[in-house]
């Protein structure tokens, strides 16, 4: 039995952090022993690994440089067979932990999918030590497609595997009635971040016509402390809707741990975001059986056909025309696009299918 390590910087409630959580609960059931690595104590997603009887290891430090040693000397003084490592600056510190050791194999991931980061000096620099990785496993193919155009010579070890989206029972009931108050109900769970959109979407919304914002809600959950102290987005976002007498049709709310529920009572969930991996949020909707409002990023042309509405993310006009066609359908037509996602999220993002992807991943 393989020991493996999943490392990570906390387990807070981002999406890699979810992701994390979902693929431990994947390979323990698979028969390995996993623990979970991490060197910030932000236990968000904690509770899901308990649930999994998987240890999480919190490795003390008191800066950068501690935090490299700490972690190299215990995956090299630990029983490891296999490292994952998810994120950029803990793929690095792996990288770093690999050199001179080859007892475990080490797996790195791409969660994103921003050229920027290709091009700047301090990800050129953490890439140089890719080399140290046995594979790299990307989440979209837009973001493997950026490895191969950037770094051609690692090309032998990419894959690509989709999130696996855990969702509990009770919200994967079809929704048979929508609009039921004559309102369109939005979904949408994104941190306060200048890359997830919200400034956009306000000034959208803004643009619509009285009887159009009467009949639409957007509840709107996320992080307001992008980084510690910086809620600026946040912020201006509060200032905008106040601006533009929204409060009625746009619902700026803190983070839930309840986001699936808020999602099986919608109507829809929009993603906004100017660039994206692959976003749970909108695998999340699909699993659950709703209709998405999704902008072109990551793996649009795979994730959204038939069962929802696209846009183009630094367009207002376009958000906008995006909203106007999901007010514009009728309930029947919404009932179609939630059928439409949960057949598409039934065949990419099984259990069974990303379970055997990962364990080809760990015994290759």
């Amino acid at each position: 039995m393989k020991n493996i390590v999943l490392f990570i910087d906390n387990l807070g409630s981002g999406g890699a952090q979810r992701q994390v959580a979902n693929v431990a609960c994947l390979l323990k059931q698979s028969g390995y022993s996993v623990r979970v690595l991490v060197y910030q104590d932000i236990p968000f997603y904690k509770p899901i690994l308990d649930n999994c009887n998987i240890p999480v290891v919190l490795v003390k430090n008191n800066g950068k440089l501690s935090r490299i040693l700490n972690v190299r000397k215990y995956l090299n003084h630990s029983e490891t067979d296999v490292v994952i490592a998810f994120l950029e600056t803990p793929g690095f510190i792996a990288c770093l932990s690999k050199i001179g050791h080859k007892k475990w194999k080490l797996v790195t991931t791409e969660r994103s999918a921003k050229e920027s980061t290709f091009l700047s000096r301090r990800n050129r620099f953490f890439n140089l030590f890719e080399r140290f990785a046995a594979a790299k496993v990307g989440n979209s193919n837009n973001a493997m497609n950026l490895w191969r155009k950037y770094y051609p010579q690692y090309s032998d070890k990419y894959s690509v595997i989709y999130n696996y989206i855990a969702i509990p029972e009770e919200y994967l009931v079809d929704r048979c009635c929508y609009l039921e108050d004559g309102r369109l109900k939005i979904t949408v769970a994104a941190s306060y971040q200048e890359l997830k959109n919200p400034l956009r979407v306000i000034e959208a919304v803004n643009l619509l016509s009285k009887e159009q914002k009467e009949k639409l809600q957007i509840n709107w959950y996320g992080r307001a402390e992008v980084t510690t102290g910086d809620t600026r987005i946040y912020d201006m976002a509060q200032e905008k809707v106040k601006e533009y007498g929204l409060q009625q049709c746009i619902h700026l709310n803190g983070e839930t741990s309840e986001i699936y529920k808020a999602m099986a009572e919608s109507d829809a969930v929009g993603l906004f975001s100017t660039v994206e991996g692959l976003p749970n949020t909108i695998c999340e909707a699909m699993t659950i059986g709703r209709p998405v409002l999704m902008s072109k990023v990551s793996d649009y042309d795979v994730l959204v056909t038939d069962n929802g509405v696209l846009c183009d993310p630094m367009s207002v006009e376009s958000i906008r025309d995006a909203l106007v066609k999901m007010l514009h359908a009728s309930p029947g037509e919404l009932l179609e696009m939630g059928q439409a996602s949960k057949k598409k999220a039934n065949l990419l993002f099984s259990s069974q299918a990303i379970t055997e992807q990962w364990v080809e991943i760990v015994e290759k």
